[in-house]
């Protein structure tokens, strides 16, 4: 697969054609995932929306998943986490552990299939068209909605509640919360604010 340019991913976005068909999209068992194998995804699914001028006029949010640099921007907070897809928004919005799912025109959501593939995109280092990892984003700031486990999880990413955390609303195990905080290197995410939805 070969990464559009940008006249092409513009027609794409205009006509909202599918950007690669079902074939195209899955990855071999064992294979280095890279850009290439998920813009497919993105683009003729997300970045509908999401596009500095898609179908809902600006990218919600100011996000936009029009191309890599733009997919793997933080901004105010990081979207996409390299290495750890359970800590990643884009991920949790796909799988619809965080409302409102995506891509918001589903039903049809993305297959088991199309979000595997993404999955194993940023697991293996969220790789550019080139195959280089992404780096490692260092306190990443992050806000990330889902269930709330028994065992101090948010569907099962490690939360650390401190003293200084903000608990709002009283959340039980099994409350829909939302989470704001800080990535640490462990890959737990600080609680810098928890609150029940």
């Amino acid at each position: 697969m070969a990464v559009y340019p940008a006249p092409l991913l513009a027609l794409v976005l205009l006509l909202g054609l599918p950007a690669a068909g079902p074939a195209e999209q899955r990855a071999a068992p064992g294979k280095i995932v890279d850009y290439r194998d998920v813009q497919p995804i993105l683009v003729g699914r997300c970045a509908k929306c999401h596009a500095p001028q898609g179908m809902m006029g600006p990218a919600p949010e100011g996000y936009s998943l029009a191309s890599y640099a733009e997919t793997l921007a933080q901004g105010e907070r990081a979207r996409v986490v390299p290495g750890l897809a359970e800590a990643s928004e884009l991920v949790r919005r796909i799988r619809g552990q965080a409302r409102p799912r995506m891509p918001f025109d589903g039903p049809p959501f993305l297959d088991e299939t199309e979000i595997a593939l993404i999955v194993a995109w940023i697991d293996q280092g969220a790789r550019d068209a080139q195959g280089n990892p992404a780096p490692a984003p260092r306190e990443a700031k992050l806000r990330l909605h889902g269930r709330l486990g028994a065992n101090g999880q948010l569907d099962g990413l490690a939360l650390r509640i401190t003293a200084a955390s903000r608990v709002e609303g009283a959340p039980q195990p099994g409350d829909y919360v939302q989470v704001r905080g800080r990535l640490l290197e462990d890959g737990s995410l600080l609680v810098e604010r928890i609150r029940r939805r």
